[in-house]
């Protein structure tokens, strides 16, 4: 390297840990060394030196914090926090590691009850009888176990060995004479019973070959998409009993990532095998699930819920904001209890009663947030009324926004007017167009998902709203692509700023957005409705005018009338038929023609449209229940981000990612294997049985290897979970 000092010829055991520095690892010393020779030596058991040498090696950037953290055998995340001490405050900073001059004292466990922790263990208590005894936590009697404040008197304990699956099955199937099927935790129970317990703690046990524990793999993801901490600070605490806040919403969202699609189908697996996942004795029953879900929405949080995770999930990605992907997607009510505002279901050819949500994506195709109509607004509305603002809030004022969405929202007056707020768009033309030359066309490649794509493309500027006195023209760019089958699909946008490729990329990637409402019906059945209930809805909402309707109807039948009898009449006098016949003919046709404009003189009359209240009764006027679906939902979306988030860890092992990673995470999450927690180390190890091929193995191995790297604690418990996958050497 150019300015750099190359090392002399150095021992066999001496470890080259840069250009500049090498070390040589003895028994009993390590001995740092340059090309003048040692610099610095320390024993292996000096744990004040280490952090010394590991700071001020760090700072002079003569290793990198990997291969030194392996020679001091520390992790590099405490290199990295030694080095920012000594920068701050020299060798004092460091000298106990934790950034002061002198060793802290105890300040719970101290001195004065130190015998009394003691004598209960002597005892032959337990630590947590000797953490309850002096008013401290189990860790700190742990930690005191492991320094040699306290100690333990006589053989050491001997560990449980792990339950095997029938061994737990047939225990399971004891409890069920008794008390429930799976349920062990009865003194836990009694106290929810009583309403003295607010929600039972995870605890785990050691066992073997249990079901889905591949799916704790899709943990760390979870937690970092913000679930559990934004609806603890959203909701307040469920009502006393034995599942609460945390227990229910992970056993929902391992739901979705194990394909149970409906509440019902919980029935269908072993209540204690979901249960260890949770770190409970068994999974709650379909109505208590029920009963949980109503709970939270009587709470009436969910928009808060939904807000905050946009916020979360916007923060983590600032830079895919400012293009969006706008979709209305149709859920239908099947309930016939009922009667709910109808709209067109496109895959289903009809009308039906159905609540419209307007989905909105970001850059990358991931779900940012999602608003129900229950009477199903139309896309323009809700562009104007809740996406533009709520879009505006998370990425600025300031910033540029542009909305890509098809045709449904077609309206270049409402074009104009956001382009002068800062807000662009990109959608198709609507209606029938003349189509362009095919000279006018020129081959433009661009690269898509790794892969060159080439597009025919031609652009012009169009004018989509004429000049008059008041305002001027309105111009945007048209882009066209032209197929192989010679159709010309014809793109409109307010952006000037980008070329006409980039353009037709974004639109056409719009059918990401699509392939997501597919592959959430297809799997997570996202439009499957938790209950049928209802709730009071706007009375004052404008409806069409059923009486003006019904007089619209009578109209058309009496004009159909009069046509037939004219055609009659017309007949009469063709075959000559006799005056009587004629002169009843034509008096039936004015009497129809007067009945005619009488209608029409009264359908004039009426309003076109009228308030709900004067057509419906009051208890009448409904919509389905927004809160639990709207809780469902962002489960569902928050369980399809985290498997998301574990495929791009996984894209470098599979050449079609899009298909091959979802297929082997749902392979992965319903793998089998041991759950074997160490209170002593404070783990909580995951160790999953092998997978079919080799290729599949080592991205297991791999994924759990960087997933390991986050230090992820389980939900409830100080214990961190450390993922294992058995594999063949």
């Amino acid at each position: 390297m150019p300015g750099t000092v190359e090392l002399p010829l150095l021992p066999e055991e001496a470890t080259t840990l840069g250009p500049r520095l090498a070390v040589v690892e003895t028994p009993e010393t390590l001995i740092f060394m340059n090309a003048s020779g040692p610099l610095m030596s320390c024993a292996r058991d000096d744990a004040a030196t280490k952090r010394f040498i590991g700071a001020v090696v760090m700072t002079q950037g003569l290793a990198k914090g990997e291969d030194l953290a392996g020679v001091l055998g520390v992790h590099r995340s405490t290199l990295f926090r030694n080095q920012q001490l000594y920068r701050q405050g020299g060798l004092d900073a460091i000298r106990d590691g934790r950034g002061h001059g002198a060793p802290r004292r105890a300040h719970k466990l101290t001195d004065a009850v130190l015998p009394m922790a003691q004598a209960c263990l002597d005892d032959g208590g337990s630590q947590s009888a000797a953490a309850r005894a002096v008013g401290v936590s189990e860790t700190a009697i742990r930690h005191a176990l492991k320094t040699g404040r306290l100690h333990r008197k006589g053989p050491p304990r001997q560990h449980r060995t792990a339950l095997s699956p029938r061994e737990r099955a047939e225990r399971d199937a004891t409890q069920a004479q008794g008390a429930g099927t799976a349920v062990k935790r009865h003194d836990e129970r009694l106290l929810a019973y009583r309403g003295e317990l607010s929600a039972a703690p995870p605890h785990f046990e050691s066992v073997e070959g249990v079901a889905n524990a591949g799916v704790l793999l899709a943990l760390p993801a979870l937690i970092g998409e913000g679930l559990l901490s934004s609806a603890e600070r959203v909701y307040q605490p469920l009502k006393a009993g034995f599942y609460g806040l945390h227990s229910i919403l992970l056993c929902l969202v391992m739901m979705a990532l194990l394909r149970i699609k409906t509440l019902e189908g919980l029935s269908a697996h072993q209540p204690g095998e979901l249960g260890i996942l949770l770190g409970l004795d068994r999974v709650p029953e379909v109505k208590t699930l029920r009963r949980k879900l109503a709970e939270l929405g009587e709470q009436q949080q969910a928009a808060k819920l939904a807000a905050a995770l946009t916020e979360r999930w916007a923060q983590g990605e600032p830079d895919e904001l400012g293009l969006l992907y706008i979709d209305g997607h149709v859920s239908t009510y099947t309930g016939r209890k009922h009667r709910l505002p109808k709209t067109f279901v496109q895959k289903r050819r009809q009308c039906q009663p159905a609540a419209t949500d307007t989905w909105v994506h970001n850059g990358a195709a991931e779900p940012l947030f999602f608003v129900t109509s229950p009477i199903n607004t139309h896309l323009l509305s809700m562009i104007d009324q809740e996406v533009i603002p709520e879009a505006r809030r998370q990425i600025g004022a300031q910033r540029r926004l542009t909305l890509v969405f098809d045709r449904e929202a077609w309206s270049p007056q409402s074009f104009q007017r956001w382009h002068t707020l800062g807000v662009d768009v990109i959608t198709y033309r609507k209606g029938q167009q003349q189509p362009w030359e095919a000279q006018d066309f020129q081959a433009v490649t661009l690269e898509r998902d790794g892969k060159a794509v080439t597009y025919w493309l031609a652009e012009r500027s169009v004018q989509v709203i004429p000049a008059s006195k008041k305002t001027p023209a309105f111009w945007m760019r048209e882009i066209r692509r032209l197929s192989h089958t010679g159709h010309q699909s014809a793109i409109l946008t307010t952006r000037q700023d980008l070329p006409a490729e980039v353009i037709a990329e974004r639109m056409f990637a719009r059918w990401r957005q699509e392939n997501f409402f597919k592959y959430m019906q297809a799997e997570f059945n996202i439009d499957h409705l938790s209950t049928y209930a209802t709730e009071a809805a706007d009375p004052e909402r404008m409806v069409p005018n059923p009486e003006r309707r019904r007089l619209q109807k009578a109209l058309k039948a009496k004009q159909a009338q009069l046509g037939r009898a004219h055609v009659r009449q017309a007949a009469q006098q063709r075959d000559a038929a006799s005056t009587a016949k004629q002169a009843q003919e034509a008096a039936l046709i004015k009497r129809l023609e007067a009945d005619c404009d009488q209608l029409a003189e009264h359908i004039k009359t009426l309003d076109k449209r009228v308030p709900l209240k004067t057509v419906m009764e009051a208890e009448q006027i409904v919509q389905h229940e927004t809160e639990r679906k709207t809780i469902t939902q962002l489960i569902k979306v928050v369980a399809y981000r985290s498997e998301r988030c574990l495929a791009s860890l996984l894209e470098p092992f599979f050449a079609r990612h899009d298909d091959e990673v979802h297929a082997f995470l749902k392979a992965v999450f319903q793998l089998p294997g041991d759950i074997l927690p160490d209170h002593e180390r404070q783990e909580l190890r995951v160790r999953l049985y092998g997978l079919a091929n080799h290729r599949s193995q080592q991205a297991l191995v791999a994924l759990c290897e960087c997933l390991n790297t986050q230090q992820v604690v389980y939900p409830g418990t100080e214990l961190q979970l450390v993922f294992e996958a058995i594999q063949s050497h």
